[in-house]
This record gives C-alpha cells, structure tokens and sequence, in this order.
C-alpha cells in the first residue's frame, strides 16, 4: 500500500475546491530533503487568494500551499552529507532555471520560469514537504519553529532594505502595520536609519511596533491630513524614504507629498490587479522623487535565518494564533478578518 500524509490540497482556486485529505507522501530524490513540517505560517495574500477563487498570480493547480515553514530533516537523499534526520531545518520557497540570461547575471527574481513552493510546486501545509537540499538552511536550537517559518518574509523584508539604499541618518516611515511592516520596521531599526516611523489604522498593531522603538502614528482614513500634519511637524522638510505595505494605491498617491527632495518611495506591498496608482509628475521632476519596488527574494535566506537567530527581528512576538491543520479555515478567517492578527501558525505535524 502506498504511503500517504495529510495536506492541505487546493485542486483549483476557492475553497470549495480545496480539503485537508490524505495525499501521496512525497518521493525523496537523490539530491532532495524531505521536511517533517512543524510550523508553516500563513502568507495572508497568498493564502487568501487561492482560498477566495482569484488564485495567486504564480499558482498552478493542484497544490498544496504554504510557503513558510520549518521542522525536522525527515529524509535525505543519497547525495546529501550537510543534512541528516533529526536537523532542525527551514527551507528557500524559491526554485529557477538556472541557465536563462537573469539567473546567469545572479538576478533570479526575475526568472521567467520561477517557482515556489505553495504556488506552483506543492508547499508546507502537509505533514511532510520535498525540498531540494541547496534550499535548505540549518536553524539554531534556540529559535522556535514559528520563528524560523518566517524566515521567508523577512528574506523578502531584506530584499527591499537592500532595494531602498538606505543612508546614515535617513528617516524612514513605513504605510502598514501587518507582518511585513513589522518586519521591515524592526530591520530599518538595525539599518543606518536615524528615525522610523509607522503610520496605520488604531489597532494593537501599532503598540507592538512602539515596543520595538518604531515611532507610531495612528492614521485616520477618512482624513489623511491627520497623519501628515503629525509626521510633517516633526520633519518639516518630509522624511528620506517611505515604504508602503499596505497595497492602497491612495496611501501611494498621496504620501509621494511627504518625501523630502531626493526622497524615494519604495512600494513593498502589492495592489490589487488593475488599479493604478495617480503620480504628479510635476513633483516628481522638481524635486527629483524615486518610485521604486521589491518583488520578493533571491539567495537572501541566510541572511534572514541569522536576522532571527540574533534577534534583529523578534519573530515569536508577530505570532498571533496557533491551529492545527485540520484547522486551517479557521486559522485563515482569522488572519483576514481580525485586524489585530498579525501571523497565524498551522502546524501540520504536532507531535515531535
């Protein structure tokens, strides 16, 4: 009898289209790793996108989502010396060619066949996943397994802290409040930033960030000025780089007027497909504004592992809620509807 496991399988986007079932246990190549999952953390875009039938813009159906996680080496492949079962493990999301012009210039993001785990390849949300070794990344005994499963967002985090070229001295606010601000927040605190601040919604969200030495300001939606008298009176002149993680092409629009000149506005956070985002070129041209953005990540994983090993970033502090698989749904309502929620674990396997 074939051997099987539990996962979360969506056979096409929407949730009528998906069930936590018995699936084949995964095949271990030769130069594969397969994964005992402990922790994979809910992606709340992704996640909420396969599950309300838009599908993510990498998806391919079926599969089993989940693109953050961490657990025990349970497998390894006859070509792998660096891993052994029992390791303590997180895993790169991200697959490539290889071989085409982008990957050849050591700029993989930009792959045209790029792959990920919990899109197009089958991801952590099942007792067991496959991985290929070179993805794979040792983690240290003090870092709990909810902690390492976000080694992913904040490889993507760094990516955009490198993107966003940020100087000694500069002032940094961040548009946001949920996992990736937080994230982005507490690395512009380690960064050459002076001051960084966080403008969003009244929630707890905000408190969390002022205990991380971010400065907060709450924002009232029915009346930017609100928050722009509030950060303008501190910083007459505007601030060096913003950050948006909040996906709203009217925080984009409208916070371009709070850059310094020379300032530069990073968008993190995707919009939703269509919209587009209003610029004054005027503006743009006399005071010579920046409008860039970070896709994901490449090759940034290690760096992240270290990130939350040193504490740089406190992961265990942005986990919010904790549910088995069988609970998934209940779990994603959660992080969608709960503006205080921040990052739901699923734990696939509970039992070490």
């Amino acid at each position: 009898m074939a051997k099987t496991m539990k996962a979360l399988m969506y056979d096409k986007a929407g949730r009528e289209n998906s069930s936590v079932r018995q699936i084949p246990y995964p095949e271990c190549g030769d130069d594969e790793i397969i994964i005992k999952v402990m922790s994979c953390s809910i992606c709340k875009g992704a996640e909420h996108d396969h599950d309300n039938g838009k599908g993510t813009d990498l998806a391919k159906y079926p599969v089993v989502p989940g693109h953050e996680f961490a657990g025990y080496v349970h497998e390894v492949g006859k070509n792998v010396t660096a891993f052994k079962p029992g390791d303590r493990v997180t895993a790169d999301n991200t697959e490539y060619c290889g071989d085409c012009y982008y990957c050849r210039r050591e700029e993989s993001n930009y792959c045209p066949t790029f792959g990920s785990l919990g899109h197009n390849i089958n991801g952590g949300f099942a007792e067991f996943v496959r991985v290929k070794k070179e993805k794979v990344f040792h983690i240290p005994d003090h870092l709990s397994f909810n902690a390492a499963a976000l080694s992913e967002p904040v490889a993507c985090c760094i990516h955009a802290v490198d993107r966003a070229n940020i100087r000694y001295g500069d002032t940094v606010v961040i548009f946001g409040a949920g996992s990736m601000a937080q994230i982005l927040g507490q690395l512009f605190k380690a960064s050459n930033a002076e001051k960084v601040y966080m403008i969003a919604g009244k929630s707890s969200k905000l408190e969390l960030a002022a205990k991380y030495g971010i400065i907060p300001i709450e924002m009232d939606r029915n009346d930017y000025s609100v928050h722009e008298k509030a950060l303008l009176k501190e910083n007459p002149l505007g601030v060096d780089l913003i950050i948006d993680a909040t996906g709203s092409t009217k925080v984009i629009s409208e916070s371009m007027k709070l850059l310094k000149k020379g300032g530069t506005l990073l968008q993190y956070a995707i919009v939703h497909s269509g919209e587009k985002v209003e610029m004054d070129p005027v503006l743009m041209f006399n005071n010579e504004l920046t409008y860039t953005a970070s896709f994901c990540q490449s090759h940034n994983f290690g760096r992240a592992v270290d990130v939350l090993a040193s504490g740089i970033v406190d992961g265990d502090s942005l986990v919010t809620g904790e549910f088995p698989l069988d609970d998934f749904y209940k779990g994603l309502d959660e992080n969608v509807k709960d503006r205080n929620s921040i990052k739901v674990i699923i734990h696939p396997n509970t039992e070490e």
